[in-house]
């Protein structure tokens, strides 16, 4: 058996963001494993032999764990008044120090005094920020050092702000069609649960006292009711075993894989997440590409953009045909989860030369085609809410009221 060691590995989650820790392993192949089975893609893998005995710094843990804190909000409202002040002709750091004194978040404060900080000393601004992946996504240390190169950073920055805004409408949608449904799920079982653990036990003990001949729902609605109040010792720690179990199952990379396949092919939720997806692949290809990122580069930050395994399978497939000469319109038609049309309208830009506008256009259409799937998606779901929700309450109240409708024999028994 080989030796053990401890290695040191930095990380991109399902989310994009810059994770780091460490695992022991016998070899840094079999920490990239571990780390992919976790959903994870992997930026770097280190041994950690050499800095076994450097004490973590407790001040920049701190930091980090308040930087996580920080809203989305907070980073467009940055990179927007960044780029009006920039273009006025306000050099960096008085804009940076500008808009710290004027942000009430004390957690956004102490990132932008740090970057501040980190520039005066002639730390670049992309490197700064990189420092804080948590706050400042991949594709926004990217265009920054673009920019950087051009001389473009206050209209860069301008574009970063317009493309997180898209991107958090975009999550809004997906987020309001799904919470809808979620809610009405949660609102029927919650109150078939009280009327079955507090209203039926009072019918119940009336029946019981009247030794009535219930009919047959009544009768097995009682059952479920009894279970319910007396058996929570057994039913509820099974719950949480089955919710911890499917949870694990989820972070493991067959788990997410069913999940994400779910996903794209579940009626009326799949079209949603389809082109979700294309949508943010498309916008974010699209804007890093007019800044003259390398595609290479690219195609690592649409990994986490998408978070989708199948998606995922597309990346690597796409990285290894660009490394091999390919265009990425050939992996594009040889994958059954880009449209045809999408395909062909790439394969288009390449040969034209102009595939940053003709992605900007594949964001714009699939936007489109995203509105119209939230909205159908919230058409059908409600009523179909609506009437599982009726039916549910409409079954247990039948059941309570059958016996009532023949008071009479019962009051004669």
């Amino acid at each position: 058996m080989s030796a053990q060691s401890t290695f040191a590995y930095k990380a991109r989650d399902s989310q994009g963001q810059m994770i780091s820790g460490s695992l022991v392993a016998s070899s840094s192949k079999e920490v990239g494993e571990k780390l992919r089975a976790e959903g994870k893609y992997v930026v770097s893998v280190e041994d950690h032999a050499m800095n076994a005995g450097t004490p973590l710094d407790p001040e920049q843990i701190r930091r980090d764990e308040s930087a996580k804190r920080i809203r989305r909000e907070d980073v467009i409202g940055f990179c927007q008044q960044l780029s009006v002040m920039l273009e006025t002709g306000v050099p960096l750091t008085e804009a940076l120090d500008a808009f710290c004194r004027q942000t009430p978040r004390p957690e956004f404060r102490n990132v932008l005094n740090t970057l501040r900080e980190d520039i005066c000393s002639g730390e670049p601004f992309s490197t700064a920020m990189a420092k804080w992946p948590s706050v400042f996504p991949n594709m926004m240390v990217s265009l920054m050092k673009a920019s950087e190169a051009s001389g473009t950073m206050a209209m860069m920055l301008g574009r970063v702000g317009e493309y997180l805004a898209k991107e958090r409408r975009t999550a809004r949608q997906v987020k309001g069609a799904l919470s809808y449904p979620m809610f009405m799920i949660l609102a029927g079982l919650t109150m078939t649960v009280f009327l079955m653990a507090f209203v039926l036990p009072k019918f119940a003990e009336i029946y019981s006292n009247r030794s009535a001949n219930l009919p047959a729902p009544t009768q097995l609605l009682m059952a479920v009711s009894d279970f319910i109040t007396t058996q929570y010792i057994y039913y509820l720690p099974a719950g949480v075993v089955i919710i911890v179990i499917t949870y694990i199952w989820s972070q493991t990379s067959a788990g997410r894989r069913h999940i994400d396949w779910l996903k794209l092919s579940t009626p009326i939720i799949g079209p949603m997440f389809q082109q979700l997806y294309l949508t943010r692949a498309a916008r974010t290809m699209s804007t890093l590409l007019a800044a003259g990122v390398n595609l290479i580069d690219i195609i690592g930050i649409c990994r986490g953009v998408t978070q989708n395994a199948y998606y995922e399978d597309l990346w690597d497939d796409m990285e290894t045909d660009v490394r091999d000469g390919q265009q990425i319109s050939q992996t594009c038609f040889e994958s059954s989860i880009i449209p045809a049309n999408v395909a062909s309208m790439i394969s288009a830009g390449e040969k034209s030369g102009r595939l940053s506008d003709v992605m900007g256009r594949i964001a714009e259409f699939s936007e489109e085609e995203l509105d119209t799937a939230v909205k159908q998606a919230t058409s059908f779901i409600e009523p179909i809410m609506i009437i599982a929700m009726g039916l549910m309450v409409g079954l247990v109240a039948m059941a309570l009221l059958l016996p009532i409708f023949s008071m009479g024999t019962v009051v004669t028994q």
